[in-house]
């Protein structure tokens, strides 16, 4: 059996609790703050990241960025990272990102304390625990954790990371930013801690027009990389995580609102997606630390709800984990144009793969809703085409399932 399931019981509350603190502990992580705040977190983090030994290589990832718009200074920042290498396929990347950098009303004031607790030291949280836990793998592709900077001054130190990884030439199979993961109650009052957004977007990048008329014509119209991803992502928590359940939101974000996956859109990285809690406290993001009519705004540690968050990073080490231990996407992946109502798939067989699994789901559905185990590179269900939309996944031998190929896409 793969590792997935012993890694999500060991996710630690406590663990999860003291980076959300060390990182509040810093007076402000403005991204202008410099060695006055975020160099400090970006220093904590690198020494952290490296604690975890096992296979992680940790580095900065340092540049200027030049002054404008939100940057009122030319301003040296720093990414940490730290790298899990591949042994199949190193090409192949995922990555798991949170910002370190926090603001408060002003998004210029770099002074004012700003602890970023839930904004978004809970991300970050989540994405030093999968690195804490998986640190030991020897995962088939290669995965990339992230602490990036400047996500409040226009998505900054994402972009310069997808910048980076295009220029090597790195194939991103799946990208995933945890911000605003920590809270469980909304500014209603109303608890909701069963639950975790995925917001993925519906854009095609690169799109050439023979393949949207294809894909117009066959109804895949929601198979976009980022919704096959946020499915795929459902459906490790469905089976590794107890108590949480991933939403499948079907938009890029929160209403007139961005994050640092977008930057990899932007990028040509279709495969992104962005996490972020069922219901928001907007009293506690991007405020002055003050307290009006007995209400205390300001984004600090005690309004986090860290047995949440816990349940949070476990559906992250679920997915980010299995998919780093699975075999990558079938390809060439055909559907037999008979007139019949059953149907016929084939692919072409992938390496490190000991079955298949076909899944599928009406075209009224949107989540997957049926599956079935092959051996062999091709399969005949009793389902029609007209009616059904049909994916193919590969299987390692351990059971870790890789991402889907969607007929037709």
């Amino acid at each position: 059996m793969f590792q997935s399931r012993q890694l999500v019981n060991s996710v630690s509350r406590a663990r999860l609790e003291k980076t959300v603190r060390a990182l509040a502990e810093v007076p402000t992580r403005h991204t202008l703050s410099g060695a006055k705040g975020a160099d400090v977190a970006a220093a904590w983090l690198e020494r952290e990241l490296k604690s975890y030994g096992g296979n992680l290589q940790v580095v900065q990832q340092r540049w200027v960025q030049a002054a404008g718009g939100r940057m009122t200074k030319a301003q040296e920042l720093g990414n940490v990272l730290a790298t899990l290498p591949g042994t199949d396929s190193p090409e192949r990347v995922l990555v798991v990102s949170g910002h370190y950098d926090s603001r408060v009303t002003d998004v210029l004031d770099a002074s004012s304390p700003a602890p970023g607790a839930n904004d978004d030291a809970s991300g970050v949280s989540v994405v030093l625990e999968c690195a804490r836990l998986m640190a030991g793998l020897k995962p088939r592709c290669t995965v990339v954790f992230a602490a990036v900077t400047g996500e409040e001054q226009s998505l900054l130190g994402s972009a310069q990371l997808a910048k980076s990884l295009k220029e090597r030439g790195k194939s991103i199979i799946a990208m995933a930013t945890y911000d605003i993961v920590g809270n469980s109650v909304s500014q209603e009052g109303k608890r909701d801690d069963k639950h975790i957004r995925v917001f993925s977007t519906s854009d095609e990048l690169g799109e050439l027009a023979t393949q949207a008329t294809r894909r117009k014509s066959l109804g895949t119209d929601g198979d976009s990389p980022a919704r096959t991803l946020a499915r795929a992502i459902a459906d490790s928590a469905r089976r590794q995580v107890k108590g949480i359940s991933v939403t499948l939101t079907l938009r890029n974000d929160r209403y007139g609102r961005g994050g640092d996956h977008s930057a990899f859109l932007a990028a040509g990285f279709p495969a992104s997606v962005r996490f972020t809690e069922p219901g928001e406290d907007w009293r506690h993001q991007h405020q002055d630390l003050r307290t009006e009519k007995g209400v205390t705004y300001g984004d600090l540690p005690e309004f986090v709800d860290y047995n949440y968050l816990a349940r949070v990073a476990q559906v992250a080490v679920a997915w980010l984990s299995e998919l780093a231990q699975a075999p990558s996407a079938p390809v060439r992946v055909t559907l037999k144009q008979d007139l019949s109502a059953q149907t016929t798939l084939q692919w072409a067989g992938v390496d490190g793969a000991a079955s298949y699994d076909v899944l599928w789901r009406r075209t009224t559905e949107f989540d997957w809703s049926g599956s079935k185990s092959f051996s062999a590179t091709q399969a005949v269900l009793p389902l029609s085409k007209d009616d059904y939309l049909f994916g193919v996944r590969a299987v390692a031998t351990s059971g870790a399932r890789g991402l889907p190929t969607v007929v037709g896409r």
